[in-house]
């Protein structure tokens, strides 16, 4: 226990399906052991698919709710999310995402508030210009903050190859997740998949547990797909996940592929799963695949941005390029193949995860920041007073 107490209010882009929204959702479950007391807005205001995280995040006590901001270039959208910081009576605000990043950091100072903010994307040369623009925008205000936090050494590396040398506020901060949430099956046997995905007990499940976005490459994992069931007759590609590309994912679907959408059982599905799978196009660091590594399951992955700071090829899984359907189902059947080989880099992976993702070690060193933003705040006030 600690005799910590403060009101963290985390601001969010959206409340999308996604892994920033998960990640809020396992914080609050620790977060109370630390002293810190969280709330979650956010920024866009609700629609459908923006909405698809709040109930998990309110079944997890974070007391959702929306500022209703429609466009970052909204008159009044600082003044807003000023006014939210107050109304929380926050002593820390903490922004996660592109738009938070640009404007909750304006809103924080304006309100007085000690800020942080969290990019959870990859960095990237040949954006488009309006997506390069914010981005640009993004690290420049959240880097005024007291700290930017990026999610691996591959995401801070690429902030400074494109957008030069780094503030003193920049900060690498793995993501964690729940090691007793995420854990093996017993005896390495898959356990049976909740009954209501249709998921034939006894064969292998290959599950990909990501948002339906077209960043997350599922495309190549459905092109491979067909290749790996001629291997593996029987084999089931499992999409955990939803999101705006779900009408096309499932018009490019053959046989042998389930879309599950979204789910709140992920832990159980992983530990009924045989082998995880994340094709994506770009990745900061993604949580999916730590908590699949948690879960003593290994990968097949991309070899993009923060990935291989979890999937250690050959030792706690494969990778293989982004975008190579041909190598993604070559590396697929392989592991489905060889079960003496999947265990033992099944039981590394979780090795690592324990070592390097747990949720408790990154949640107290996020709490240290939000210490440290505060006797920063402190020490300002005596010197203005001086």
């Amino acid at each position: 226990m600690t005799d910590r107490s403060l009101r963290v209010l985390q601001i969010i882009d959206t409340f999308a399906y996604g892994g920033a929204e998960r990640l809020l959702a396992t914080l609050n479950g620790v977060a109370p052991d630390l002293g810190l007391h969280m709330s979650v807005a956010s920024l866009a205001p609700p629609t459908p698919e923006r909405s698809l995280s709040f109930p998990v995040l309110q079944d997890a006590g974070l007391d959702p709710s929306y500022i209703g901001i429609r466009l970052m270039r909204q008159r009044n959208a600082v003044p807003l999310i000023a006014k939210k910081i107050r109304e929380s009576r926050a002593d820390v605000v903490h922004a996660h995402l592109g738009t938070s990043s640009v404007l909750v950091p304006l809103a924080a100072r304006l309100a007085k508030v000690p800020v942080l903010s969290t990019l959870h994307h990859l960095p990237a040369h040949g954006r488009a210009l309006p997506a390069r623009t914010k981005e640009k925008l993004a690290i420049r205000s959240a880097g005024r903050g007291h700290s930017l936090i990026f999610v691996s050494e591959a995401a801070r590396a690429a902030a400074e190859s494109i957008h030069g040398s780094p503030r003193p506020s920049w900060r690498v901060l793995h993501n964690g997740v729940d090691m007793s949430s995420f854990r093996p099956a017993a005896g390495g046997v898959p356990e049976p998949l909740p009954a209501d995905l249709g998921v034939p007990s006894g064969v292998p499940v290959v599950t990909i547990v990501a948002a339906l976005r077209k960043p997350k490459g599922h495309e190549v994992a459905l092109r491979a797909w067909p290749s790996v069931r001629e291997r593996v007759p029987d084999a089931v590609l499992l999409i955990v996940g939803d999101g705006e590309h779900r009408a096309t994912l499932e018009s490019l679907a053959g046989e042998g592929v389930v879309f599950a959408g979204s789910r709140d059982d992920v832990p159980a599905i992983l530990r009924g799963s045989t082998l995880a799978l994340l094709p994506s196009l770009t990745e900061a660091l993604p949580t999916a695949v730590i908590e699949a590594a948690a879960s003593g399951l290994t990968a097949v992955a991309t070899t993009v941005g923060g990935t291989p700071e979890i999937v250690d090829d050959g030792r706690t899984g494969l990778l293989v390029a982004p975008g190579d359907a041909t190598a993604l189902g070559d590396a697929v059947v392989a592991l489905l193949t060889d079960d003496a080989r999947r265990a033992e880099l099944g039981e590394a992976a979780r090795r690592l995860a324990e070592d390097r993702f747990d949720l408790r070690r990154w949640a107290g060193r996020l709490a240290d920041l939000y210490d440290d933003a505060l006797a920063s705040k402190a020490a300002g006030s005596r010197r203005v007073r001086v």
